[in-house]
């Protein structure tokens, strides 16, 4: 006898098996039949991501995360499927012998009366004689069952847990039909106990969405940034993003404290600086504690009245105080290590900044960013979206493969990797790398390709763009070229500055050689359609291929203190497309092969 889950494994394989076993072998988009019918926009999408060969189906969903392995012989299936947390729940019910008198009583000595929190979706009751909160999130075709239930402690402990788990926003949209309701505008806080403040703060004023986020601000901080480790906490994200779809003004109302700081400061880069507000608490800690120190009306003061995030426009100093003396205090932040030490002497991987590559063809420009974001990303844990016109995703994750072993992918005179060394390679690629796919005919624009990385930001995090390169960009631009890169390159540079990310831009040069038939070396100046290259880019370097070794050359370093223009020699191994420094391994191979 077949479990519920079993089933539901069986169910999502068989319905994946008979759609694309008549497609043949390679990579393939279809619906998902895990999320698709529960999904209110965007029905047409085809999330799920299908690689075929002779012997086996993978997949992976790109919007409920489902994935498995479907092993083939031929017509006959054998399911080995891993499913990432959407296996289906047992549904919570909650069993209670009434409403707790003392959760009420904790609830109305926070500021917060039973009224606000029963149409918000909180419970009140007794678990192990002590009183609770849970905060409720319930199923669509439900009345008294729910997906997962959040418990607080009522009796001052502070203590959480889960019955279940969701990765969703915590919330419902309270509305009071005698209420005008404050239009384009969602809230969104640290805690539900903030969520219940502000609905307590506005319940005789106004209607307004407010929301809490399901697991509070992130536990591990490392340089004021939300650890690239804790990126799964924001799952919701891209789960709730209908949410926002519409939405002009995005006020975080997140606690005043560090904590607090880099929640905001991460909300912002997925959903867009250019419309989040960050509400000032005047010296209290949070939403609930503005409200019991002054009143209501103080609380919707600070909500509707939050002061924009700051971006790079017309701002005073004040403004830039804290970001001011922190420069004074402990100088320029220096950026991430390269995974070179010495292109770490030229140039370091920083965040707001457009960097733009070049060189000729096949001097290995593609192949540096590719060791690049493989150290970054072994390294630190940043994640990285590639817009690669010239490698189609599968041929490209061989690449990135081959420099995370430092073996071959295919069969040939090197020993290559083995099946397990394949597979680490593939689930590294599959938590740090989204490649934007235009393998469907789409025209890809730089508006589509900022489109893409705006969503991969949402969704995963990701704190690097790849373009690569510029010539297959689609424009309709009707001016002069040297005007449409320019225009191009803000928009990618606004883009790197508002959601916190740093672009590597490849540009082939229209110079390819001297006047003695010799290569020159590529700088700004001689990259192709404009003088823009040059003017906009934060850093400028050119990969030039010499007779014995690699060079990187920095050509143009706008923040001197950060970086420096120069040159430096690395050693190219053909075999695993991997980087190393020229002087750790001897140059041996014919560049010729």
């Amino acid at each position: 006898m077949l479990s519920q889950q079993e089933n539901f494994r069986s169910s999502i394989d068989q319905t994946i098996y008979a759609e694309i076993n008549s497609k043949g072998t390679g990579q393939h988009k279809i619906s998902c039949p895990s999320c698709q019918h529960t999904r209110k926009k965007n029905r047409r999408d085809k999330p799920l991501s299908v690689s075929v060969d002779s012997e086996k189906i993978i997949y992976y969903c790109h919007h409920c995360g489902v994935e498995g392995l479907i092993q083939t012989k031929g017509n006959v299936i054998q399911m080995n499927q891993k499913t990432n947390g959407t296996k289906p729940k047992k549904p919570v019910k909650i069993k209670s012998n009434g409403t707790s008198d003392k959760a009420v009583q904790w609830l109305n000595d926070r500021g917060i009366s039973i009224e606000t929190a029963d149409r918000a979706g909180a419970v009140l009751l007794e678990k192990n004689n002590k009183p609770v909160i849970g905060f409720t999130f319930p199923l669509a075709d439900s009345t008294d069952k729910y997906e997962a239930v959040k418990y607080r402690s009522a009796n001052g402990t502070k203590d959480f847990w889960w019955e279940n788990n969701a990765t969703k926003l915590w919330g419902r949209q309270v509305h009071n039909d005698s209420l005008e309701t404050i239009a384009d505008t969602i809230v969104i806080t640290e805690g539900e106990m903030d969520c219940l403040a502000i609905l307590e703060s506005f319940s005789e004023y106004a209607n307004i969405q407010v929301y809490s986020v399901p697991n509070g601000a992130p536990s591990k901080i490392s340089d004021s940034k939300v650890d690239p480790s804790e990126d799964g906490r924001f799952k919701y994200v891209w789960e709730e993003r209908e949410k926002f779809e519409n939405v002009g003004r995005v006020i975080l109302a997140t606690d005043s404290d560090t904590s607090g700081d880099v929640l905001a400061d991460e909300l912002s880069r997925r959903l867009n600086k250019a419309r989040c507000y960050r509400v000032d608490y005047r010296g209290n800690k949070d939403a609930n504690d503005l409200l019991l120190n002054t009143n209501k009306e103080t609380v919707r003061d600070a909500i509707l009245n939050a002061p924009p995030i700051p971006l790079h426009g017309l701002n005073d100093i004040e403004h830039y105080t804290d970001e001011f003396q922190s420069l004074y205090e402990q100088g320029v932040p220096s950026g991430v290590s390269t995974g070179f030490p010495s292109v770490d002497e030229l140039f370091t991987v920083q965040t707001g900044m457009l960097y733009v590559v070049s060189g000729h063809a096949g001097d290995g420009k593609s192949a540096f960013l590719d060791q690049l974001i493989v150290n970054v990303g072994k390294n630190y844990g940043w994640k990285t979206c590639y817009c690669s016109f010239e490698k189609p995703p599968s041929l490209h994750s061989v690449q990135l493969a081959q420099i995370l072993t430092g073996k071959p992918f295919f069969e040939g005179q090197n020993k290559r990797m083995n099946q397990e060394e394949k597979d680490y390679s593939e689930n590294w690629i599959r938590e740090h790398i989204l490649f934007q796919d235009y393998m469907d005919g789409g025209m890809p624009t730089i508006e589509s390709i900022l489109e893409k990385s705006s969503s991969a930001i949402m969704r995963t995090g990701c704190r690097i763009l790849v373009i690569d390169p510029f010539n297959f960009i689609h424009t309709t631009h009707k001016g002069l070229e040297t005007d449409m890169v320019s225009d191009m390159l803000t928009k990618v540079q606004l883009h790197c500055k508002q959601h916190d990310i740093v672009c590597f831009f490849v540009a082939h040069p229209t110079k390819p050689f001297q006047k003695d038939g010799k290569k020159n070396i590529v700088t700004g100046i001689d990259i192709a359609k404009s003088y823009a290259w040059f003017s906009k880019a934060d850093m400028g370097l050119t990969i030039y291929r010499g007779e014995d070794s690699v060079e990187v050359h920095c050509w143009k370093a706008r923040w001197g203190w950060q970086s420096k223009t120069g040159m430096t020699k690395l050693t190219f191994n053909p075999v695993n497309g991997r980087y190393s420094e020229a002087e750790e391994v001897e140059d041996n191979f014919d560049w010729e092969i």
